[in-house]
């Protein structure tokens, strides 16, 4: 069965991870902004969160290699097996000319007892439960010695010699994740879903610089849109009180909303300089299994995530998961599913779902502020999500680049050559 024809519940594969997707994103938008805006006394500690969720990611990645692994392994072993059977059940035609010597084909049927023993002297026949227990434990054996080996190998690969590549962009992650939080505390459901997808933008922006892509007119032009809309959202959002009039705006929700435009922005550029960077070290190094570079990823990001955890449960009372309850739990573990959803969008989907699925997302989110939170939506708002959403789409469903001849050898549109391509030139 092709990939294409996977199903799930009678659904295609990649309908499934679309449909994920959206539903991940848009209920991730919601738990954060609930989760963050309940009273301090029943607050936890987003470092804290941040931390599990790479510690889950960590684990889970271990686990999805040490199975590709194991699967390898064992396919490569079958095949083998069945070469060596089908050597095995060959046997050469003998000619009459060909005679068998008398010492190979005379077989006594007490040759396989030792001297001096009779043929009835043979141990009882073992029952069938002991059997099959002794075949249990013979299995047992056999794979936890090939989990012990594969796990060892695993290993080996973490710490290979550039792993240490990952570290710049698993502090980059790390700082990312916490700035998603307060953003999330900071602003309602549907301006922090559709401010994010600033993301694009800052991704497009450092793989042109970073990796010398040639974006085309057409996702230039859903750019500039892009930031058309969410800056439509902004301006409207500034100008609009909580409560819908445009008076008498509050000093404080101002300032607590224009941290959290500048969290979230922050978030985006770093999001977009972690991911380009992720992939650059795809491209420039050895190749290694995308399940591994995550375990690396992860691991590294441990550190800053510990620091960072420790360094503002020390100001705070109680311990570090203090207050981690069912909503914090579900906030990290509808992260960690994202990470899922996206690797198996990437496998199944194309960029057109996508960027459909995502479009969709903040429109689902924009309507669960509106009805769930009682988040009022503006015309200018109103207008700025739908410029984004149609931006989002058009930027995932157009080609992804130019025809390379359009620039200088080896440059982009900046002029500027490309990390990736100046190690290719050193290496030539």
């Amino acid at each position: 069965m092709t990939t294409a024809d996977q199903t799930f519940l009678g659904l295609p594969f990649k309908y499934v991870s679309l449909i994920s997707l959206t539903l991940q994103n848009s209920l991730l938008a919601i738990l954060l902004h609930h989760s963050r805006t309940i009273p301090n006394t029943k607050l936890y500690s987003a470092s804290a969160a941040v931390l599990l969720n790479e510690i889950l990611k960590c684990s889970i990645s271990f686990l999805v290699a040490l199975y590709n692994s194991c699967n390898q392994s064992s396919s490569s072993s079958s095949s083998s097996s069945s070469n060596q059977a089908r050597r095995d059940n060959y046997h050469p035609i003998h000619t009459g000319a060909q005679t068998r010597s008398p010492s190979t084909t005379n077989y006594s049927r007490f040759d396989h007892h030792e001297a001096g023993d009779s043929p009835f002297s043979r141990k009882p026949p073992v029952s069938m439960f002991e059997q099959d227990f002794h075949d249990w434990r013979r299995s047992s054996r056999s794979w936890s010695r090939m989990i012990i080996d594969h796990s060892k190998q695993i290993l080996l690969e973490i710490i290979s010699a550039d792993c240490w590549k990952l570290s710049i962009p698993a502090v980059l992650y790390v700082i990312q994740n916490n700035l998603q939080f307060v953003a999330a505390a900071n602003l309602d459901v549907a301006t922090f879903s559709v401010t994010y997808q600033l993301k694009i933008l800052t991704t497009a922006l450092c793989s042109v610089v970073m990796l010398g892509r040639q974006l085309s007119v057409t996702k230039w032009t859903a750019l500039f849109f892009l930031a058309v809309g969410v800056a439509l959202v902004q301006l409207q959002n500034i100008s609009t009180q909580p409560g819908g009039s445009s008076s008498k705006k509050s000093p404080t929700d101002t300032a607590d909303r224009f941290i959290g435009f500048i969290a979230v922005t922050s978030a985006c550029f770093t999001s977009g300089l972690a991911g380009v960077y992720f992939e650059l070290v795809l491209k420039s190094s050895n190749k290694v299994d995308l399940w591994i570079r995550n375990i690396q990823l992860s691991l590294f990001s441990l550190l800053p995530a510990l620091f960072t955890t420790l360094f503002t449960s020390s100001s705070q009372e109680g311990h570090m998961f203090s207050n981690f309850g069912f909503w914090a739990w579900a906030t990290v573990l509808t992260q960690v599913i994202g990470g899922l959803v996206t690797a198996l969008v990437i496998k199944f989907a194309d960029n057109i779902l996508k960027g459909f699925a995502t479009s969709l997302s903040i429109i689902l989110s924009t309507l669960a502020g509106v009805f769930i939170f009682g988040t009022p939506l503006p015309l200018g708002s109103a207008l700025g999500s739908l410029v984004v959403l149609f931006s989002t789409y058009a930027y995932n469903s157009s080609s992804d680049t130019k025809p390379p001849s359009s620039y200088p050898q080896g440059r982009g549109p900046t002029g500027f050559i490309s990390p990736l391509r100046r190690e290719k030139q050193r290496t030539l």
